[in-house]
């Protein structure tokens, strides 16, 4: 990471039930997209789940991530929108490509690609939908080349195990001349290869909560870019965190999420910055929301503004 970067901040729009059990509307949701833009957050996700299964829960969905995507390029104007992360293994790579370049024109030119490789383990999408869920890292690393060559070096021929292709373009190109900044999830030693081998940055699939845990992660990545022969300076560091915010502003000291008094919050930031962390993506949760899912709302954001203020403003 540069010298002086400072830390950007990215927020995702709950398109998961809230505590009430109930999915918010594209009315409320494109109201609160405007408020995070607002504040000057710098990063407005959707995530890539379909629906999701849990004990004791009854089943529930979330809206599709890239029809959200596209109404909230067209509502805001500055902030940086996209997935966290879109799931490589719901739709043929070659399509995501085009689908990540024309809503970058929609944005103009304000599109951040995360991927992952999804956990068909942990997640019903796969079995309910009827998606190939065997090998999926190994579907994730060839569906990441294709994207990541289709959008910086088109035509693409490829022949894989899984996927194929026959001289792939986006057509038109984007808006960017540089292409859209790709950011691929990683965490074990294979998909740290894979995002060292075409990642922008590396988006660590585990909380963050301490600059302990950004050093150790950087390790990770340094090991892998070794690996693939990259300078590892080249692969931003960038993950997700949780927040659990109290009335007053403080936040609720949990083992792995981020707590403390206003001024301890932005310590910690802070100095997981120091240690080379680019972007943090906080999940913001209430401390009387007993849902292990926070869910972003009017009155979270509301908690939160002094606590990014104060960060700006060091």
């Amino acid at each position: 990471m540069t010298q002086g970067e400072r830390l950007k901040i990215g927020l995702s729009l709950p398109t998961w039930p809230g505590r009430d059990r109930l999915n918010a509307g594209w009315a409320a949701l494109r109201r609160l997209a405007l408020e995070v833009e607002s504040l000057g957050i710098d990063t407005l996700w959707a995530p890539d789940h379909l629906l999701r299964e849990i004990r004791n829960r009854p089943r529930f969905g979330f809206w599709e991530c890239w029809t959200i995507l596209s109404a909230a390029a067209e509502a805001t104007s500055r902030i940086e929108i996209g997935p966290f992360v879109a799931c490589a293994g719901f739709r043929n790579p070659a399509l995501l490509a085009k689908m990540a370049v024309t809503l970058d024109e929609v944005s103009a030119g304000r599109v951040v690609l995360g991927l992952g490789s999804g956990v068909p383990a942990t997640d019903a999408s796969w079995r309910v939908f009827g998606y190939e869920s065997d090998r999926h890292v190994g579907r994730y690393e060839e569906a990441v080349e294709i994207v990541a060559r289709m959008l910086r070096e088109p035509p693409v021929t490829f022949l894989g195990e899984h996927y194929r292709t026959d001289e792939a373009e986006a057509l038109p190109p984007g808006p960017r001349p540089t292409g859209i900044p790709l950011w691929i999830a990683g965490r074990g030693e294979r998909t740290m290869r894979i995002a060292a081998r075409w990642g922008d940055a590396v988006n660590v699939n585990t909380a963050l909560s301490s600059a302990a845990d950004v050093v150790a992660i950087g390790e990770r990545a340094a090991g892998a870019c070794a690996a693939a022969g990259r300078d590892p300076s080249t692969l931003a560091l960038t993950g997700w965190g949780r927040m659990a915010l109290k009335p007053d502003g403080t936040a609720d000291e949990r083992p792995g999420w981020i707590g403390g008094s206003r001024e301890a919050v932005t310590d910690t930031l802070r100095s997981m910055n120091g240690a080379g962390l680019r972007h943090l993506t906080l999940y913001l949760g209430e401390t009387d929301d007993p849902s292990s899912f926070p869910a972003l709302t009017g009155a979270t954001l509301d908690r939160f503004a002094p606590i990014f203020e104060e960060l700006r403003a060091g």
